[in-house]
């Protein structure tokens, strides 16, 4: 739960610099890493962080893989941040948050091009939407 409130409050920040300067700063994404890693080493064992750091390195590796064939579709400091998300939350988590940013992206875009404000080759700030997949994690860990 602290991870994610961490999460949260750097996914705010980093939403407001991908909207104005469309990046993701690697030094936001490094303070981030140094707390989430020190969440982790005082609430978890030891396994559970080699794991967290296995999937984020399998995730970083996944989607780097992507951006790297598709640039247009998918920006490193989008693969970044899901590393981040993935090691601060875990696979679970990861995945759920992944599944609600991408569903929000979708109606977004797709408002955006019924009502004819963007083409089809605008590209869309993800952060956003991950900042939202987060937001209704904590809400939904919150609720039960």
């Amino acid at each position: 739960m602290a991870n994610a409130v961490i999460l949260f409050g750097l996914c705010l920040y980093l939403s407001w610099v991908d909207f104005r300067h469309k990046r993701i700063p690697n030094r936001a994404l490094g303070v981030g890493f140094v707390l989430i890693s020190i969440m982790e080493y005082v609430l978890s064992s030891p396994r559970e962080w080699l794991m967290a750091g296995l999937f984020a390195i399998l995730s970083l590796l996944v989607f780097g893989w992507i951006s790297w064939h598709r640039p247009l579709a998918l920006g490193m400091g989008d693969v970044k941040l899901f590393a981040l998300v993935c090691y601060g939350l875990g696979v679970r988590d990861f995945a759920l948050v992944l599944t609600i940013a991408s569903m929000a992206a979708f109606l977004v875009s797709l408002v955006l091009l019924l009502i004819r404000k963007v083409n089809i080759k605008c590209e869309v700030p993800f952060a956003h939407f991950v900042t939202i997949g987060l937001a209704v994690i904590l809400y939904l860990s919150k609720t039960s």
